[in-house]
């Protein structure tokens, strides 16, 4: 790998018929809820929240965990556009996991391990879980590690490809950021940290009219012209799993011409209540951030 290398010998799709969202940052999103989960963070970010930082030569672990049983896909998005697939790979071709089970890699007793290299920036890992196998013929060739595809964008419409025919609820995925320094800067650039209160840092879903934005400290409400109830509260569920925060309440409320969402989530001491609700013409959200 360019960046993840392997030390001892070379280390050698995904959106339902509702299109996958496809972030600026190459990666896909499933807008459709499901309760299909997959969890993706680092050696040292256990928690997942995108704040750690890595120096050239440093060896990096990456682990993964899925609620119910799944196929679990992971590839490493280099700052510079270079791809790396991790799971699966020559070496272990087995990306089946059980509920609740966590894999780390490299496994223990690995023939290879991961060190960190150039360029500095910062990188991501992407995680796929879907309830049956994904054909990565277009993608990768997993026996020698060779990826067929470079650029996140890239990644990320190829994958949106092998997801298309899947149910719409048999997808999820997952991603976790982390920085790169060499080690000859004197004084790097902090980690990203997810600031408090997180809500700051939460954009409008692109490609919806936003009618208003009020911000206050500890609470952020938007409106859109109309829209989707599942489709917005998808978007805003899977920032905020990107950003630590965990689902702890949902209902729904509400018939299907004024359906409504309200869930509720945590993260360490802090709590967030999300709303999605329909208004007159307006499609409004709410987060309301506190402990």
């Amino acid at each position: 790998m360019k960046r993840l290398i392997a030390s001892m010998v070379g280390l050698l799709g995904l959106m339902a018929s509702a299109a996958p969202v496809l972030s600026p940052q190459g990666i896909i999103v499933n807008p459709v809820p499901t309760d299909l989960d997959v969890q993706t963070w680092l050696d040292r970010d256990p928690s997942g929240l995108g704040n750690a930082t890595y120096f050239f030569g440093d060896k990096i672990k990456i682990y993964t965990r899925v609620n119910q049983n799944a196929y679990v896909y992971l590839f490493n998005i280099n700052a510079d556009g270079q791809i790396d697939l991790i799971l699966p790979n020559a070496y272990n071709q087995n990306n089946y996991l059980r509920a609740g089970e966590t894999r780390v890699f490299p496994e223990p007793g690995a023939r290879y391990e991961f060190t960190i290299s150039g360029p500095a920036g910062v990188d991501q890992v992407l995680a796929v879980a879907s309830r049956t196998p994904l054909s990565l013929a277009q993608i990768a060739d997993i026996k020698s590690g060779q990826m067929r595809v470079q650029g996140a964008s890239n990644l990320a419409r190829a994958l949106s490809i092998v997801v298309t025919p899947l149910p719409d609820r048999d997808w999820v995925s997952d991603v976790v950021r982390y920085n790169v320094q060499p080690h000859w800067v004197s004084n790097p650039e902090p980690p990203v940290v997810v600031p408090r209160p997180p809500i700051f840092f939460i954009t409008p879903m692109p490609g919806y009219g936003v009618l208003w934005e009020d911000r206050e400290d500890t609470e952020y409400r938007v409106a859109y012209r109309g829209g989707d109830v599942e489709q917005i509260f998808s978007y805003y569920h899977r920032d905020l799993l990107s950003k630590g925060w965990v689902k702890v309440n949902f209902k729904s409320k509400g018939g299907k011409k004024n359906l409504a969402y309200d869930a509720e989530y945590r993260r360490g001491g802090d709590k967030l209540e999300v709303s999605v609700s329909p208004r007159g013409g307006e499609m409004v959200v709410k987060l309301e951030w506190g402990k």
